[in-house]
């Protein structure tokens, strides 16, 4: 167990200490299951070990000590199959041959208590019962309920961290083939909404038929967005803040006759649009280097559709990615409006008349979802009712909570008129 509790506490250093997102952080070390196992372990429960310390420590440790208190703490409480006294021991090696010799001691103490359940939860009647239970911030949970219904909240916080990834199959393929090739190689599936299968990502198969384009990852969400937008003819499609190009990409894919041009706001994403598309077979998807908070006058009223997933806080994905909470909170959400209201309002301006604008993220407050289209909704910007199988009809806006196969999501569809 030692090299595994060594390989989390680099990793995890590098997540908690130095910013690092958790997939770069794992990509960036050589990983096996157990390892990977703790790193995302110890980030979902972070709240509730950090609360589980504090009751037995007076003064928060900082640095690799808190961080392998924090793997220790998971393990003790997670790994059935491994001893106690063993996850201890291992732990107080790992803090040696880390050059923590002179708190080795401490680790070794405050894991035996942890060991022994000497520590305290919360009652039911106190007030952070639900987000030490849940391992959610305070905050979040605060602001769920202040604006979704109860009923909602109690379901996404009983909610099981899905399993496998959302798959969908590229149009131009033939998707029995590629049915038949999962079920040959016994990969297990099930089907997920818009036409999306659900597997693991981690075989052979899988990996050769995204590699080859039969395939790509695109959580259900991201699929309805486009389905928002509805392009079809030989239409002219804005995509503002298109990396890494899956949205796009499947205009692209689904409207052949379209012209698609793809932005962002930096290179390396630009190059990431461009790999997406020549994976997919996608040639209708031109790529352009384009600042979204700038008005570029000669696009003023070019295109029919203008697609708006703006760069937000991303609480959507926090099933996916925990650590999305370590260095964000509410105050981000807030901050991010301003630009998004600013990208949103140039989007207005590069419409046609009559032309179509989708406005998305993948995050879960109204300061950057309701609010932001309130903004523009103005003289000649409306609201226009989806017209998808997969979106209600009656409405112009949804709000998607993470469920299996989805991150959660906001889209709303507008009308310049």
């Amino acid at each position: 167990m030692r090299k595994y509790f060594d390989s989390a506490l680099k990793i995890l250093t590098n997540i908690f200490d130095e910013g690092s997102y958790s997939n770069r952080a794992l990509s960036s070390d050589k990983t096996n299951d157990m390892t990977t196992k703790l790193v995302y372990g110890v980030l979902e429960r972070n709240v509730e070990i950090e609360h589980i310390l504090s009751t037995l420590v007076k003064k928060t440790p900082k640095g690799k000590v808190y961080t392998l208190l924090k793997i220790g703490t998971y393990a003790l409480m997670h790994l059935d199959n491994v001893p106690n006294f063993a996850i201890v021991s291992e732990c107080v090696e790992v803090a040696k041959s880390n050059g923590l010799h002179g708190q080795s001691g401490f680790v070794n103490a405050v894991l035996k208590r942890v060991s022994r359940g000497e520590y305290t939860l919360p009652k039911e009647t106190d007030k952070n019962y639900l987000s030490v239970k849940y391992s959610l911030p305070q905050w979040f949970i605060d602001a769920l309920y202040n604006e979704y219904e109860k009923s909602q909240v109690n379901a996404l916080l009983e909610s099981e961290v899905a399993t496998g990834e959302s798959i969908r199959i590229n149009s131009k393929i033939n998707r029995q083939e590629v049915l038949d090739k999962l079920a040959k190689a016994n990969i297990g599936f099930k089907d997920g909404e818009c036409g999306t299968i659900i597997a693991s990502a981690d075989s052979k198969a899988i990996k050769d038929l995204f590699n080859s384009g039969h395939i790509t990852f695109q959580a259900t969400s991201s699929i309805k967005a486009v389905e928002a937008l509805g392009v079809l003819g030989q239409a002219k499609v804005l995509d503002l803040c298109s990396a890494p190009g899956g949205k796009a990409i499947l205009i692209g894919e689904t409207a052949p006759d379209c012209e698609v041009t793809a932005c962002d706001l930096y290179k390396h994403r630009i190059e990431l649009i461009e790999k997406y598309a020549k994976r997919m077979d996608v040639t209708n998807v031109n790529v352009v280097l384009n600042d979204a908070t700038k008005l570029r006058k000669e696009w003023i009223s070019k295109f029919d559709y203008v697609l708006v997933d703006a760069p937000c806080s991303c609480f959507g994905t926090y099933k996916k990615h925990p650590d999305v909470f370590l260095n964000r909170n509410y105050n981000d959400c807030v901050k991010n409006s301003s630009t998004q209201k600013n990208i949103l309002k140039n989007a207005v301006e590069y419409a046609k008349v009559g032309g179509t604008i989708v406005y998305s993220t993948c995050t879960l407050f109204n300061v950057e979802n309701i609010d932001v289209v309130n903004s523009v909704l103005v003289g000649s910007v409306v609201l226009d009712n989806f017209d998808s199988a997969n979106l209600p009809n009656d409405k112009a806006t949804i709000r998607i909570l993470p469920s299996d196969g989805s991150d959660g999501f906001f889209i709303a569809k507008l009308k310049k008129i």
